[in-house]
């Protein structure tokens, strides 16, 4: 690839490239585009595999797919997979149900519950003296070992194909992407992120979720991004 600042994207998947767990042709259309131009396409998301599966079956589209808010790491192309931290505490998960923390979501090295669960999920962990932490995504707040998030895993699949950070465009939404779309070169909120996503962000886009996914791949594909965040491109300035 000639010359080209942002080589890779990674993207959140609910309320970034999808809307109510679905991924709109155009915005699938969108992002095989960004892939056919030479650049990675990375996925990451707080689902569990069984959840992303259930809603999308396109991970065809993507070089790597990073699940469980950057524990469990995919390779597409093979089905490959490998965890990124330690397996989830099984004794935690039994002391949040003695506590009533249902219904709860549990993957291979995460946990997930609604948020107003968040107390006695903290509470547990304390009491435990496990080396884990909660992170709030929206509605829901997600227990995870100590420096797994949506950076470290994303840095692990940047690694893998070869690119670098700085390299790469991150969208999101909530606030477990904040991490991530601090790490990247360039940090894109959707316009239905939340204010506090797209202060932190270097562009928000002008339409939400997909739409604005979209409107990101025209960005890149037209000029790397260079009037977008010059500040008079179809993105919305942020924090620079």
């Amino acid at each position: 690839m000639a010359l080209v600042r942002f080589r890779a994207l990674a993207c959140d998947f609910d309320g970034t490239i999808a809307a109510d767990g679905a991924v709109a042709p155009a915005t699938l259309t969108a992002l095989e585009r960004v892939r056919g131009s030479g650049r990675r396409l990375i996925l990451v998301t707080g689902r569990t595999s069984p959840q992303l599966e259930a809603v999308f079956g396109r991970w065809d589209v993507f070089d790597r797919i990073v699940l469980e808010n950057g524990a469990l790491l995919v390779d597409p192309s093979t089905g490959a997979d490998r965890l990124l931290c330690p397996p989830v505490s099984d004794h935690l998960v039994h002391e949040l149900r003695r506590r009533g923390v249902e219904p709860m979501a549990v993957g291979r090295a995460v946990c997930a519950a609604g948020v107003g669960h968040l107390e006695t999920i903290r509470g547990a962990i304390q009491d435990l003296g496990l080396p884990l932490y909660t992170v709030v995504n929206r509605g829901g707040v997600v227990v995870l070992p100590v420096g797994v998030s949506k950076a470290s895993g994303t840095a692990t699949a940047l690694r893998e194909v070869g690119e670098t950070s700085a390299a790469c465009v991150a969208a999101g939404d909530a606030e477990n992407d904040l991490p991530m779309l601090g790490l990247a070169g360039c940090g894109v909120a959707v316009a239905n992120a939340l204010e506090e996503v797209k202060a932190a962000s270097d562009l928000v886009t002008s339409r939400p979720d997909g739409a604005g996914i979209a409107e990101l791949a025209a960005g890149l594909l037209a000029d790397d991004l260079a009037v977008a965040l010059a500040g008079f491109g179809r993105l919305g300035a942020g924090r620079r």
